[in-house]
This record gives structure tokens, C-alpha cells and sequence, in this order.
């Protein structure tokens, strides 16, 4: 059984019932291009923090009950480094095994050309060590300006309601619970085939449930290591706008598959995240 107060459960229904009535409203228009429908989703993302706030203020925690701090840089490079270079070995791997096709970019003879996405430093074709850079600096920077609607969930799950599960639970128990909630938070856009069209009862039911619980792993590295939200703000959008590539590859008949991988890099990624943070924690014991 989890453990919390009761508040904090009231807390958690507060976020998605307004959650909830955001998606289906969004739902109901069903154009994903709608310009309402784009306000509206950039909008939900801030309500885990507008709760969030409510909540701290009205029970007088007052607002540095989030770690605001900003004293260890080095996790906010490894927050944005991360995540890209993953997602490069995984187009790279995809495509070596025969998974998937790259349609982002195409390596022949020591150069990267077809390059159809743009960079900083231009789309032509070039070096591999350049492509590298110029890929890796157009992510963190594209991903520093995404950040601006990931601090407004972030402010909720790893600034509030991490540290009130950590409380009361074990770590295992705080981060999965944590991001079996945060995978249900979107379930009913991806019911109805936001992310996974092809499976939506797969992408709701499994694979998005599974992903945000190791996702959540990964976030609590870094968010419990450096004792701020802000490595947490800048990987999620770094998930949100350079990992996204993954999805995107074209699997052709090998969709079902490429998403049973998707996890499985994910999978991972949150052990690793995972032993880090318990091994830590036996070094402080």
C-alpha cells in the first residue's frame, strides 16, 4: 500500500480531474492541429504545478518545499546529454538490426547527408564528429526553450509529489507509483491514439505506463542527486522534443515491435538509474 496524507491524495485528484476534463475537451475537437487544441495541452501541462501551488500554500508549506537550487550544474549537462546521445545510439541501433528505417539522417562513407531535420549549424552534409555536435548543441538548445512547459508538470511530480511519497514509502515503491501516475495522467490521449495509433489499448494499458514508471527512475537520479527540480525540467524536454525521433522511425510491420523496444531501452536506462540511486543510498546508511 502506498502512503500519503490524506491532502496529498486530494491533491492527486485535484490534478486529474482537471487533467481529465482538459484532455477530453481537447478529445471532442479531435485535430491535434487545432490551434485551441495546442493552447489547451500546453496548458495541462502547467496544471500539476498551479496545483501544486494552491496546495503548498493553503497548507502553509509555502513554496520552498520545492528544491529550487541551482548548485550542482553538473547534472543539468548530464540531463540534456543524456538523453541525446540514448536517442542517437537508438536510431543507430534500430536501424543496424534491421528494426526500423532512419529517416532522420542517412550515414554513407564517413559523412551524414539526408539530413531532414534542421541544426544549428546547417543540415548539409557533414563529418560524423560534426554531425554529432551539431545535432547534440541543436537538442540542448531546443530542449532549453521546451523546458518552459516541463518545468509546469515538474513542479509537481519530482519538486511536490516525489519528495511527499519518498517521505512515507520506500524509493521503489515513490518512483513507480510516482510514474504509474504520471503514465495514467495521459491516458486518455493515448486511448485514443495520441502516441501509439496503431495499439492505442497497448499504449494506454502497457507501453506508456511502463515507460513513464522507468522514465521516473531516471528523473529521480537525477532529481534526488542533485537536490533540485531542474535536472528533471531539462531531461523531460529533452524526452519530449529529441526523443521523440524514436517514435518516428519508420518500423514499417515491425511497429509492435519497435514499441516493445522503445520500452526495453527505457527499461534499461531505469535500472541503471535505479542501482545508481540505491547505491547512493547504502553509501549514506
Amino acid at each position: 500500500m502506498i502512503k500519503l496524507e490524506r491532502n496529498v491524495w486530494h491533491y492527486i485528484g485535484l490534478v486529474f480531474l482537471f487533467t481529465y476534463a482538459i484532455q477530453i475537451i481537447a478529445i471532442s475537437i479531435a485535430d491535434e492541429d487545432n490551434f485551441l487544441v495546442q493552447i489547451l495541452m500546453g496548458f495541462m501541462m502547467f496544471i500539476p504545478a498551479i496545483v501544486t501551488i494552491i496546495h503548498l500554500i493553503k497548507t502553509k508549506q509555502g513554496l520552498t518545499y520545492i528544491n529550487w537550487r541551482f548548485d550542482k550544474p553538473k547534472f543539468i549537462l548530464l540531463s540534456l546529454f543524456l538523453p541525446i546521445l540514448i536517442t542517437l545510439l537508438g536510431i543507430l541501433v534500430f536501424e543496424h538490426t534491421g528494426l526500423a528505417s532512419n529517416n532522420v539522417f542517412l550515414i554513407n562513407n564517413g559523412q551524414v547527408h539526408s539530413i531532414e531535420i534542421p541544426l544549428i549549424f546547417g543540415s548539409n552534409p557533414q563529418s560524423i564528429p560534426f554531425f554529432f555536435v551539431n545535432f547534440l548543441i541543436t537538442g540542448i538548445l531546443f530542449s532549453l526553450i521546451t523546458s518552459f512547459l516541463t518545468i509546469g508538470e515538474e513542479i509537481g511530480w519530482r519538486g511536490f509529489l516525489q519528495k511527499k511519497l519518498i517521505e512515507k514509502n520506500s524509493l521503489f515503491k515513490s518512483l513507480t507509483f510516482l510514474g504509474f501516475l504520471w503514465g495514467i495522467w495521459h491516458f486518455p490521449l493515448i486511448i485514443n491514439g495520441f502516441n501509439y495509433p496503431e495499439y492505442p489499448l497497448l499504449g494506454a494499458f502497457l507501453f506508456f505506463p511502463l515507460t513513464t514508471i522507468f522514465i521516473s527512475y531516471f528523473l529521480g537520479w537525477l532529481t534526488i542527486n542533485s537536490k533540485s527540480i531542474w535536472p528533471a525540467v531539462c531531461a523531460h524536454a529533452v524526452i519530449n522534443s529529441v526523443m521523440i525521433l524514436l517514435f518516428e522511425m519508420d518500423f514499417e510491420e515491425n511497429k509492435l515491435e519497435g514499441n516493445f523496444s522503445i520500452v526495453g531501452l527505457w527499461l534499461i536506462i531505469g535500472i541503471i538509474s535505479f542501482y545508481l540511486i540505491s547505491k547512493k543510498a547504502i553509501q549514506n546508511l
